[in-house]
């Protein structure tokens, strides 16, 4: 039986088309995510890791299943007065940060992104960069990409252009 994965750098999605039967299903509950008419037709960045194993749990007829990587990956938000940073770490070593100040009360801008060179590839830049639109989604705000990658993941990615200013 073929299987095919898909990782985000953190997760990764296994699938096995002669199973699925139900593929309506994952294009319904993340849209930004499958794409049955493009190849590949699974692009697990489009989505946070938590809710790319959500969906596949949901999977009926058990075409998906998710393989965790073997890099831990954590990212830490710390403000302090009107700035902040997303910073990410694997397996506990420093890889990276996105740097932020607040306009106002409601909106901030991504000022500056850095990816240490020897986690490059790894799609970093995206996860920090994806936190910062859940950040923003639950504070109701907006975010000023002034950075040139978060402004070219911007205009890359239609699903999180809720929250650009």
């Amino acid at each position: 039986m073929i299987t095919k994965e898909y990782s985000n750098g953190e997760v990764t999605i296994l699938w096995k088309p002669e199973k699925c039967i139900h593929s309506g299903i994952c294009v319904k509950t993340l849209p930004s995510v499958y794409h049955p008419k493009e190849k590949p037709w699974i692009n697990p960045n489009n989505a946070s890791s938590q809710e790319l194993i959500n969906q596949v749990a949901k999977c009926p007829s058990g075409a998906l299943s998710i393989k965790k990587s073997e890099a831990m990956v954590r990212i830490e938000q710390v403000e302090n007065n009107n700035k902040g940073r997303f910073s990410i770490y694997e397996n506990e070593e420093f890889a990276g940060e996105m740097t932020y100040v607040w306009a106002g009360t409601s909106k901030f801008i991504i000022d500056h992104t850095l990816v240490e060179e020897k986690f490059g590839g790894k799609k970093y830049g995206h996860k920090m960069l994806m936190k910062a639109v859940e950040f923003a989604r639950e504070k109701g705000v907006k975010i000023l990409p002034l950075c040139p990658f978060a402004k070219a993941q911007f205009e890359k990615n239609s699903s999180i252009a809720d929250v650009r200013y």
